[in-house]
């Protein structure tokens, strides 16, 4: 595309850059998913620590120093992430309402926007694949005494709240910031309502689901019946494939004015030769 954002440099010289350069419109991505990997990391290796030393027993004061205190320590983060994040979107965005845009402009808000589903599809793995399939591991070879075990606390209170405000933060991003998609007055997006309820559905189906292992079957096991939400789940998440698909649409109609610009641009008259005379 034909679009670039100018920067000024201090020596007065104009800079052009690109606006899906790494470092512009994709910077996000890059530390979005290394901080959602780095807290995976953290907590993965926290369970290797003490899940076996202080994680068996729920009347233990090595489970409450261990496991209960970063039970409130997740609810904590995540509840401060929520707000801090999602009011200055809502704040910043209600600011921009109204004021015009340029097309290069436009086009690392695109990029921005396709970040951050990039960053909540690795929160999706993350609770959907990685820690159900050591949640699984775990419950098939210890007995539970609590619903707080060492692979819940994780999973069910930090990644699964955490995809939650990641789908909700990028619909108000693209809400306010790609109003030519998104604004008040195109309605809520189909592809938006199907990625935010797949996170917050999959929330209520785990529940059922540790419900069901608790006065029903307790081996976890794939194909038992309150397991089966979870394949709705993952056909909703597919959302954010449409997502992508609307504003990659959205590209074409940015590029398309580009040209039509530079095709309606009147042409400079030719210098006239300066007579000797």
């Amino acid at each position: 595309m034909a679009q670039a954002l100018s920067a000024s440099s201090g020596s007065g010289e104009t800079a052009t850059i690109n606006p899906t350069d790494w470092s512009v419109g994709w910077k996000p991505l890059f530390w979005g998913c290394g901080l959602v990997m780095a807290a995976n990391v953290f907590l993965w290796f926290w369970n290797y620590w003490y899940m076996f030393t202080a994680g068996l027993n729920s009347a233990s004061w090595e489970f409450t120093l261990y496991y209960r205190s970063l039970f409130w320590a997740e609810l904590i983060i995540i509840g401060a992430f929520a707000g801090i994040w999602l009011g200055w979107l809502i704040r910043t965005g209600r600011e921009l309402e109204g004021q015009p845009v340029a097309r290069s402009e436009q086009v690392r808000r695109v990029a921005i926007l396709w970040s951050l589903v990039g960053v909540t599809s690795l929160a999706v793995y993350l609770e959907a694949s990685f820690w159900p399939n050591w949640d699984g591991s775990w419950h098939q070879t210890m007995v539970r005494d609590t619903a707080l075990t060492p692979t819940h606390i994780p999973m069910f209170y930090f990644f699964f709240p955490l995809t939650v405000v990641l789908a909700v933060g990028t619909y108000l991003y693209g809400r306010y910031r790609i109003p030519r998609l998104y604004g008040r007055d195109k309605g809520f997006p189909w592809s938006f309502a199907l990625l935010i309820a797949a996170a917050a559905l999959e929330c209520m189906a785990v529940a059922a689901n540790e419900w069901g292992h608790s006065l029903w079957i307790s081996e976890e096991i794939f194909s038992v019946p309150f397991h089966w939400p979870f394949v709705i789940y993952g056909w909703l998440a597919a959302g954010m494939f449409a997502v992508w698909g609307e504003t990659i649409v959205h590209l074409f109609e940015i590029e398309k004015e580009e040209e039509d610009a530079v095709d309606d641009a009147p042409s400079q008259p030719a210098e006239q030769p300066v007579s000797a005379d």
